[in-house]
């Protein structure tokens, strides 16, 4: 095979041409077939480098295949396993779920439930109150009903009166409210607690009148004396109430210290806990100790009282 840019000559022989010149052609073509030879040679072991070349670009890109299928065989495997665990633990979060989804839906039926019943409790303890708070309104009349035809006297030493406490209660009011007879008297006893000691206060007597007209008679007898004195001890008589009627009257005590003494005002707590104040011929009455003392404070060195609302 020819190599490239082999020269073509053509020797042509005259008959002038000597010797010599012939040899020098024949010198020129043996040069020309020593480059061939060389060019062929260069080309051969280019080709064979070429396929040298091939082959090993073959085997890197085998190789590399080979590499790049492991590392997706692997990390095909770590998904896979992977996917396994998250599709496992997101088993494990929606059975979770679903027990807490459960759960909620217990506990909201549960307190729609105990919600109702505490509407129903609410309603129960409501009403109850209402009964309660009607209970003890009817059972404080029946005690002060039952209590109508009493009074009560503070003051008395102890030791008086313990033998025949009615004929002394008795001889006792008639002497000290100038009456002109013994009250008639049913009981007359001192109150039930124990015997106070020389230093405190005698416990007071509890009396029950028969007659309520004479009753009467005592207690404004008793309100027009000041000082009511026996035996050089200064007593005291009032009406006995039942207990919760007398904290709700003590409750206007600060009321009618202030009012005590005012000009042109009178004053008076009726039964069972109400104040009436008159004053310059208009009245109020009040329920609310605490709406009657900004009154009275009010009032206490005014000549005209403001205008407040009765209750």
């Amino acid at each position: 095979m020819p190599g490239k840019g082999k020269k073509q000559k053509t020797a042509h022989v005259g008959p002038d041409q000597t010797p010599s010149s012939r040899d020098m052609d024949a010198h020129e073509e043996s040069t020309d077939d020593e480059e061939d030879t060389s060019n062929r040679a260069v080309l051969a072991a280019i080709t064979a480098l070429k396929g040298e070349m091939a082959k090993m670009k073959d085997d890197i890109c085998a190789n590399v295949d080979r590499r790049i299928e492991r590392v997706y065989n692997d990390l095909r495997q770590e998904i896979t396993m992977a996917n396994n665990s998250v599709q496992a633990s997101i088993a494990s979060i929606e059975a979770n779920s679903q027990k807490l989804h459960d759960k909620a839906a217990d506990m909201e039926r549960a307190a729609t439930a105990h919600s109702d019943s505490i509407s129903q409790l609410e309603q129960q303890v409501a009403s109850l109150n209402s009964d309660v708070a009607t209970l003890k309104r009817k059972n404080e009349e029946l005690e002060g009903n039952s209590r109508r035809n009493n009074i009560r006297i503070t003051g008395i030493c102890e030791g008086l009166g313990m033998t025949k406490p009615r004929d002394f209660i008795a001889t006792l009011l008639k002497d000290a409210l100038a009456l002109n007879e013994q009250p008639m008297i049913d009981r007359a006893h001192r109150t039930l607690r124990q015997r106070p000691s020389p230093s405190e206060p005698p416990r007071p007597f509890v009396i029950r009148i028969h007659h309520y007209h004479v009753l009467e008679e005592i207690l404004r007898k008793a309100a027009t004396i000041k000082n009511l004195q026996y035996q050089g001890k200064t007593i005291r008589i009032f009406p006995d109430y039942p207990p919760t009627v007398v904290k709700r009257r003590a409750l206007f005590n600060r009321a009618r210290q202030v009012l005590r003494n005012q000009p042109d005002v009178r004053y008076g707590l009726l039964y069972p806990a109400r104040l009436l104040v008159t004053h310059n011929g208009s009245q109020l009455s009040f329920t609310d100790p605490q709406k009657a003392e900004e009154y009275a404070e009010r009032l206490t060195g005014s000549a005209r009282p403001q205008i407040v609302e009765a209750m």
